[in-house]
């Protein structure tokens, strides 16, 4: 009899904890505040044709981005570069303005962007049958070991996917101070495809 109370009090108690937790949820939770998509669409760039408008040239398309028409709105180099989405779980291609056509440039539209951290450099980079190989600066290396499994991820395909586009490259090796790569997660001794 005394074992019976004690298990019928063992479950209301665990029933009045779980109520407590799904009232808690549910009142967090505002109700009025529709759920974002999963899927965030890039920025789309206006071209001259359509700036009096103020709406982007391709509004009417659930197609990505892809270059505007006049490439050369500021006078800099337009390339297309991915960077992470408001969730920080997929990459997403936008334009941006480089100073020129020079590796360099790209890796600081990523830094502008905010897909790679300051102070990373191109220290080399060759193309041969369709591999580009790029070597990076120590700052490369430690922002990779410095992140996540997810954020590595993005920062590396971040890289792979804007060079393979600008360099026209089928996949990109990339190496640290000439070495191969290694994260703490990944040891990248071969050359990547890009995922976009």
């Amino acid at each position: 009899m005394k074992r019976s109370k004690v298990i019928i009090a063992v479950i209301a108690i665990i029933a009045v904890v779980a109520a407590a937790c799904v009232y808690g949820y549910v009142r967090s939770k505002p109700a009025d505040e529709p759920e974002k998509p999963a899927v965030t669409k890039p920025e789309n760039p206006t071209t001259p044709d359509d700036s009096n408008s103020g709406k982007p040239s391709d509004s009417k398309t659930n197609e990505p981005a892809v270059q505007p028409e006049n490439p050369n709105p500021s006078g800099t180099e337009s390339v297309t570069i991915y960077v992470p989405d408001e969730q920080g779980e997929t990459l997403t291609p936008t334009g941006a303005d480089a100073k020129d056509d020079s590796d360099q440039s790209l890796v600081d539209a990523l830094i502008a962007a905010g897909s790679l951290p300051e102070g990373v450099k191109v220290q080399s980079s060759s193309l041969e049958n369709g591999t580009l190989t790029l070597d990076m600066n120590a700052a490369f290396g430690e922002a990779i070991r410095a992140s996540g499994t997810a954020g590595e991820t993005l920062k590396i395909y971040a890289l792979v996917n804007t060079f393979a586009q600008a360099r026209g490259a089928t996949a990109v090796l990339i190496t640290v101070d000439g070495k191969v790569l290694e994260s703490g997660h990944e040891v990248y001794d071969y050359a990547i495809e890009p995922n976009n």
